[in-house]
């Protein structure tokens, strides 16, 4: 699907983000109206970074 996407990007004002997760949808739904697009991608990117965790780190206390 986002092979798909990307060739679509030139032809209108969308931005393709590959490997959803529900802290990015969240955050997207609260700054779409607010933020340009270009800006409310990195955000999105950001606040589905910020909730990636590793489970064997978490258990160690190493991450």
């Amino acid at each position: 699907p986002a092979n798909l996407a990307i060739s679509i990007l030139d032809e209108a004002n969308v931005e393709v983000i590959a490997g959803i997760n529900l802290p990015i949808l969240v955050k997207l739904a609260s700054v779409r109206h607010e933020a340009a697009l270009s800006e409310a991608v990195v955000t999105a990117r950001d606040a589905g970074r910020k909730y990636i965790k590793v489970a064997g780190q978490q258990l160690t206390g190493d991450g």
